[in-house]
């Protein structure tokens, strides 16, 4: 009969295979273990993180822009400060929302917009009405997508390791308990609670004009 935790592995590494697929079969393998700390990480990769609760490989650095109506995106020079302040984005969206920009960018990168008081300020140091945006390469996107899959499939062999297999679409009781030790260290995701980037910009990414 066939193994849930090997059709993991291979659907880890198929690429026709779309991620959210992916990360619904892992979780179906999770709950079906209980463990606890995986069923969690998955669902917020399938709904969106709450605010305050991001993985350190969702913290992204991107380039300050202004939309100049004549010119397109530009670059912009401020203090150091302001540049530490917004050039770093807390990525909150679900998979499928990050799946979708990268699907339909057609440039190299995204411009996140900025929540109004960061707005006000920029307008305010630059004495301009130019709208600021952070500019976020798009391999960056593919980025989480791929550390994501890649801690599927982290998950699906440190199972296998520990004689978990199942049998079709059932583990047994024994298999369920060994499953009880894994937690977010088990596949390296370290965890940031109550973040202090969340000010920077919006959690929403959106495709910016051609510059």
């Amino acid at each position: 009969m066939d193994s849930l935790v090997l059709d993991l592995q291979r659907d880890a590494l198929d690429r026709t295979i779309s991620i959210s697929d992916l990360l619904r079969k892992a979780l179906m393998v999770s709950k079906k273990l209980k463990i606890r700390d995986i069923e969690e990480w998955l669902n917020h990769e399938l709904n969106g993180y709450p605010k305050g609760m991001l993985p350190s490989y969702r913290i992204l650095r991107g380039e300050l822009k202004a939309f100049n109506p004549y010119a397109g995106w530009i670059p912009v020079t401020l203090q150091a400060d302001f540049h530490d302040l917004v050039e770093k984005h807390s990525l909150y969206d679900s998979v499928s929302r990050i799946t979708y920009l990268v699907e339909e960018c057609k440039d190299e990168s995204v411009i996140i917009k900025f929540p109004s008081r960061l707005n006000s300020a920029f307008m305010s140091l630059t004495k301009t009405d130019f709208q600021p945006g952070l500019q976020i390469p798009t391999y960056k996107l593919i980025g989480i997508l791929d550390q994501t899959k890649t801690k599927v499939l982290e998950f699906a062999l440190d199972l296998e390791e520990r004689g978990i297999l199942g049998e079709g679409v059932r583990f047994s009781k024994a298999e369920e308990q060994r499953a009880q030790s894994i937690t977010y260290n088990t596949i390296n995701i370290q965890r940031m609670e109550n973040s202090q980037l969340q000010q920077a910009t919006d959690s929403s990414a959106q495709r910016g004009p051609r510059q």
